[in-house]
């Protein structure tokens, strides 16, 4: 067996803790995991974190599927399952586009406006928790780089060639 390739596979796997896609991985379920239980905590029973990937998204005015999808970087078939679900839930309602009959326009319903009102506080929440973790000033400090990666991300490589989502991304601008 290879000494060398042995030896740089243990290095890497000494420093696994560190890895960035871990640390944000776990930070994200973290997150998740604080919000769901914030979420249920004031009554939201069949209330999944990924829907607020589809409220979020949704203009005042309304907002189609295609563009839903284009903004959370996901397809149009996946964002239309969120949205079935969140219509059966009461929080959104789905019309036809009177500018174009084959597409669909997401609105709010009052219900939905309340959840993204709730959300607000939700996420003020995970703001104070992990503030108390990391002091108010890092957690600002963190907040800046990751906005700066994804700044980066949105403005270089998502409209690269080389990222398959590319034409997804590039449609809802």
């Amino acid at each position: 067996m290879n000494k060398e390739l042995l030896a740089e596979v243990a290095k890497m796997k000494d420093n696994k803790e560190r890895l960035m896609g871990k640390l944000l991985n776990k930070t994200y379920r973290y997150m998740s995991d604080l919000a769901g239980d914030y979420l249920k905590s004031i009554g939201y029973e069949n209330f999944r974190v990924g829907h607020i990937v589809a409220l979020v998204n949704i203009e005042v005015e309304g907002t189609s599927i295609k563009t839903l999808a284009a903004c959370a970087g996901m397809t149009k078939q996946g964002m239309s399952k969120l949205v079935k679900e969140l219509q059966e839930q009461g929080f959104v309602l789905v019309e036809k586009d009177p500018s174009d009959a084959r597409a669909l326009i997401v609105k709010y319903t009052e219900k939905g406006l309340q959840a993204m009102v709730d959300w607000r506080k939700c996420r003020n929440y995970i703001d104070q928790k992990f503030g108390a973790v990391l002091g108010e000033n890092k957690l600002e400090t963190l907040k800046d780089l990751l906005s700066e990666l994804v700044h980066e991300y949105e403005n270089n490589y998502a409209i690269s060639s080389k990222n398959p989502l590319n034409h997804i991304i590039l449609q809802a601008k």
